[in-house]
């Protein structure tokens, strides 16, 4: 480290941030297939009510 604690932090931060990002961008992954799911249930595609396919 040259540049000491507060350095390290900077960089603890930034990861921080990154993986905040990386959460978000899964969170809204899962989002658009569960919607693409409802979608295509809606429209009459899967399995009928009784679950037998």
């Amino acid at each position: 480290m040259q540049n000491g604690p507060t350095a390290y932090l900077e960089v603890l931060t930034a990861q921080q941030t990154l993986l905040e990002a990386r959460i978000g961008e899964v969170s809204n992954t899962l989002s658009e297939i569960s919607s693409t799911i409802t979608l295509y249930t809606a429209l009459g595609g899967g399995c009928p009510a009784t679950g037998i396919c």
